[in-house]
């Protein structure tokens, strides 16, 4: 697992998928719990970018489990409530290894092109 706070955005890489959500969020909180010990839940409207990464071989997973699970993952850690997220966006693509990248960051941040890109 790879994480960066970057400008406001959190960005994350979990170079594992299981089909257990419970698990997955598990796994999730409590490596923000331990690396990101600095960083306090923000209030404010929040984006949160999904990418489920997977294999031919590996099991399918319905993206709003994946995206609950992730979603309570960061509350508490990133924002205070899930209910902050007022933009998200879930995508399931084929790759290299079943992986899951997360990108969370306040509304007011976004630049006018990513804004745009959103519309």
């Amino acid at each position: 697992m790879q994480a960066s706070a970057i400008d406001g955005s959190l960005n994350v890489r979990v170079d594992a998928l299981t089909s257990q959500t419970r698990k997955f969020k598990e796994l999730i909180s409590a490596f923000f719990r331990t690396e990101f010990k600095r960083v306090r839940p923000k209030y404010g409207p929040f984006e949160v970018v999904i990418e489920i990464e997977r294999t031919e071989n590996t099991p399918v997973h319905d993206v709003d489990n994946v995206a609950k699970a992730i979603l309570d993952a960061l509350t508490g850690v990133v924002f205070h409530d899930d209910s902050q997220v007022q933009r998200l966006h879930v995508e399931k693509v084929l790759g290299e290894r079943a992986r899951v990248k997360v990108r969370a960051r306040p509304i007011g941040e976004l630049t006018r092109t990513d804004q745009a890109d959103a519309a």
